[in-house]
């Protein structure tokens, strides 16, 4: 090899490593960046208990949790109480996130990232405002599109912004904010199983009376008591349906009773009796598309100390005072009337 050849392939080499190390410089190193260990919100983590109120915009609707003591309310809700650990979750996840890498500042790119104005319909923003006791902000962020995918992490990371600025970020950590307030409510109503149903009675608004009674040997255990003569059911499940609406009932949102207008003489009421003597009455209305219900409960038998009866004053001090939201589906099987699920029964061959 000549020195012409060596003296060549030594600034070969030379140009090789400088190029190499700006191809390094320019790439994000999650292990070296300048942003390491860098919390978004300085000092939140240590002050996080004195968060007071947290708000979420997100498809032009607001949610807006709020302390007492040591319990989370949803204010749009009438304050009724949310499970506080997916609040408290939140909080902590903001209180820990990092910067890892610099994004786009263009408007323009912010819908690719989830990043865009969370007062608009459909934009996939969501803005987290937290706000301590006496209403002052501790934190204001839109989050936007998740990263499941981060070097040299376990928790994944997400794209973000300030609602003040126009420069995006990938942060290391994740926030899982539910969209609606059946995410975040404590949706438990009432739990009665249909085997312990020893009578149910609807009323429907017109007038209509179904009376549904257990009865062994027929499909679902139930049957209408009150069916008309020469007619059988088409839909076999409608009276164990109606014995089974208390059965795991969920809502999807609340509002207090005096701030919805309701009137009594269009409900549909069902009275429930069970075998332990619970007697439970639950109203039911369909209003501008919404369906709505009351739930009352009292004990009827004589010893005060049995779990019926617990169970009977913990239904009423859960309930008192809230017309639920809820599914259409179980507004529906009660507001079915006697001629919706039955048909003419078959003359009997030789009559």
């Amino acid at each position: 090899m000549t020195p012409r050849t060596v003296s060549i392939l030594i600034v070969v080499a030379i140009v090789s490593v400088a190029a190499a190390a700006v191809g390094v410089s320019t790439r994000v190193d999650f292990r070296s960046t300048n942003f390491e260990g860098q919390r978004l919100f300085p000092g939140l983590l240590e002050t996080a208990k004195n968060v007071g109120e947290v708000i979420v915009l997100q498809n032009g609707n607001t949610m807006t949790f709020v302390r007492d003591g040591d319990t989370w309310g949803l204010k749009e809700s009438g304050g009724y109480p949310v499970h506080g650990n997916l609040v408290s979750k939140v909080i902590f996840s903001l209180s820990n996130m990092e910067l890892l890498d610099r994004k786009t500042s263009r408007p323009a790119k912010f819908a690719d990232l989830n990043l865009g104005d969370p007062t608009q319909k459909k934009s996939g923003a969501q803005r987290i405002t937290l706000k301590n006791g006496a209403g002052e902000e501790m934190a204001d962020l839109i989050v936007g599109r998740a990263n499941f995918f981060l070097p040299e992490t376990t928790t994944g990371g997400m794209y973000v912004r300030r609602p003040d600025e126009e420069q995006t970020w990938l942060v290391r950590g994740l926030v899982d904010i539910g969209v609606e307030p059946r995410d975040w409510l404590q949706r438990d109503i009432v739990d009665i199983k249909p085997e312990r149903i020893q009578r149910a009675e609807v009323i429907h608004p017109d007038g209509e009376k179904l009376i549904v009674v257990p009865q062994q040997g027929v499909t679902g255990d139930f049957a209408f008591e009150n069916m008309p003569e020469g007619m059988k059911l088409s839909s076999e499940f409608a009276p164990r349906n109606i014995a089974a609406v208390l059965s795991g009932f969920i809502l999807n949102d609340v509002r207090k009773v005096e701030n919805v207008d309701l009137d009594p003489a269009e409900a549909y009421v069902t009275e429930f009796f069970t075998a332990d003597a619970i007697h439970a009455t639950t109203r039911m209305w369909q209003k501008d598309g919404t369906q709505y219900m009351t739930v009352e409960a009292e004990y009827i038998g004589g010893d005060t100390s049995s779990d019926a009866a617990k169970q009977a004053e913990a239904i009423k001090t859960r309930t008192e005072g809230w017309a639920y939201i809820i599914p259409e589906y179980q507004f529906e099987q009660i507001s079915k009337k006697m001629a919706d699920v039955t048909e003419k029964a078959e003359p009997k061959s030789g009559s």
